[in-house]
């Protein structure tokens, strides 16, 4: 069985284009958990995933990272209100459960692209006064930014296509997928 049988009947194999293979995502992820692990060797860290893409991403990620004390936590995110013309509003779905005051903290995504999100939780975050926050993504769409966000840990800069696979969906499907693919025809 090859991945695009994981899809729905709706999607055929001909609306797919591979994009990055498992071994450069891998390879990736042991790069970013390298150097996480030395910044913060003998230390605490909250490594917070933003649910449900960066689950697949964060679960590699957190099993390579060695000699730190790590606790992880997650919160959802949406957009109530989102259109095509309106970026709608960000609100909490499912908050942290952990204190993050005085505490290093990594937020996790498996991609940023317009930053919107990412800005939302950093601004929350800072109110309770961790001691120190990072952004970790494996993907980064730059040219996307709609505000003033750069992620202090990048895995690869990607192009501008929708991509899934490795945590990243359409409609829910493909998450799954150990390699990344484009969609050549976005629904």
């Amino acid at each position: 069985m090859n991945e695009y049988q994981k899809f729905s009947d709706r999607f055929t194999q001909n609306q797919f284009e591979p994009y990055i293979k498992s071994s450069e995502i891998d390879s990736l992820t042991d790069s970013l958990a390298h150097t996480i692990s030395e910044k913060y060797k003998g230390k605490e860290l909250i490594v917070l995933g933003i649910l449900k893409g960066s689950i697949v991403f964060l679960s590699d990620l957190i099993r390579k990272i060695e000699g730190v004390e790590l606790y992880v936590d997650f919160l959802k995110l949406s957009a109530l209100g989102r259109t095509e013309s309106c970026d709608g509003t960000i609100v909490i779905d499912f908050d942290i459960t952990l204190n993050v005051k005085d505490k290093a903290v990594l937020i996790v995504e498996e991609i940023i692209d317009t930053g919107r999100a990412v800005r939302f939780l950093m601004d929350r975050l800072a109110i309770n006064q961790p001691l120190s926050m990072e952004v970790v993504t494996l993907f980064d769409k730059p040219y996307k930014r709609v505000i003033n966000l750069v992620p202090d840990l990048i895995g690869k800069k990607v192009e501008d296509e929708f991509l899934v696979g490795h945590g990243l969906d359409l409609n829910e499907y493909g998450r799954n997928l150990k390699e990344v693919y484009f969609l050549k025809y976005p629904n």
